[in-house]
């Protein structure tokens, strides 16, 4: 522990990563033990703006079994969303960002213990242990993927011993909500079909979601020899949108290698090139960010959570992600084979 922060450290090295996790026979790492004691003790210093309060959860009927969640309490008192005017839009000191979080609010340090990599509680929860992994924190970067940051998601990713910690990322104009680098992880016990659903060869190391209403781009550790080269190949799939100035949206998720299998001994990484959003966020409707994309459901409005059905769900989906997966396709491909 940094005794002029008293914010504990937690320290790893490949050894304790763990590349196969048996669902029947889940056994909690130190580092899931480390975010669920600090992320109950943030619960019980009241340091979030409400206790997470899921009011109603259901599966919706049809093929993709989306998962939609009522959570009223994240529309009514989280932080108002900054106005994001653009994919370049730079870091601005003024207003929040997490430089200004206290040391009650940072759960723990993933670096050498300087504060510059750590784990700090997300204040309006959506899920448990819903967490922000905040990399580099005083280089004071804008909301653009990292190297760096998308590997430190993928190798706490490997540190839990749980299938259920998602890491997810909002780019700029694509629903983040404050622009300074940071990543959401949360625990969701669910199964999903994009734990294991059918994906299409593309290029080396990159394989294509079609047969699901939000189409993007995946990629499998399985598919590479290390983990340097998933995160170099990731990296570049969206250094690339950035470049382009597209809105995007990453989610990363504990997998199987083959749908009949029990074990789940692969990770998936979810990018997907959508329609631009831009100003400040209407926190109550439905709104498509990354973990909608992946079909988990986060409803703020009890009309809409009523009737809400698949076919909603599909047209909203396709809506934001097929014109530009379809444009970016092959010039993305063209990319990659260079």
């Amino acid at each position: 522990m940094t005794p002029d922060r008293q914010i504990p450290m937690f320290s790893y090295d490949e050894g304790d990563f763990n590349f196969t996790v048996k669902p029947y026979d889940e056994t909690e790492s130190s580092l899931d033990r480390i975010l669920r004691r600090t992320w109950q003790r943030a619960e019980e210093a009241k340091l979030f703006r409400y206790t997470l309060n899921i009011r109603s959860c259901k599966t919706l009927r049809g093929k993709y079994r989306f998962l939609a969640q009522l959570n009223p309490d994240r529309a009514l008192h989280r932080r108002k969303p900054q106005s994001i005017t653009s994919m370049l839009q730079p870091f601005s000191p003024m207003g929040f960002n997490f430089t200004k979080l206290t040391p009650q609010e940072t759960l723990f340090d993933v670096g050498n213990g300087d504060g510059n990599d750590v784990v700090a509680i997300n204040a309006s929860p959506l899920e448990q242990g819903h967490s922000l992994l905040l990399t580099e924190r005083f280089k004071c970067l804008p909301q653009v993927v990292t190297e760096h940051s998308l590997r430190k998601a993928i190798e706490l990713c490997l540190l839990s011993g749980s299938r259920y910690l998602r890491f997810a990322f909002n780019s700029l104009c694509a629903h983040a909500s404050v622009n300074h680098l940071h990543w959401h992880l949360y625990c969701l016990k669910q199964e999903m079909p994009l734990e294991d659903i059918d994906t299409r060869s593309y290029v080396s190391g990159v394989r294509l979601l079609v047969d699901y209403p939000a189409k993007g781009f995946c990629l499998k550790l399985s598919s590479f020899q290390d983990i340097g080269d998933l995160v170099a190949r990731a990296f570049l799939v969206a250094n690339y949108l950035q470049a382009c100035q597209v809105a995007h949206n990453v989610y990363i998720t504990r997998a199987r290698s083959r749908a009949s299998s029990e074990l789940y001994d692969d990770v998936r990484i979810y990018i997907w090139a959508r329609k631009s959003s831009t100003g400040v966020k209407d926190t109550t409707a439905f709104i498509p960010a990354v973990c909608e994309l992946f079909g988990h459901l986060s409803i703020r409005d009890e009309e809409i959570y009523d009737k809400l059905t698949e076919n909603d769900v599909i047209e909203d989906l396709n809506d934001i992600t097929e014109e530009y997966f379809s444009l970016l396709r092959d010039e993305l491909k063209d990319i990659l084979e260079k």
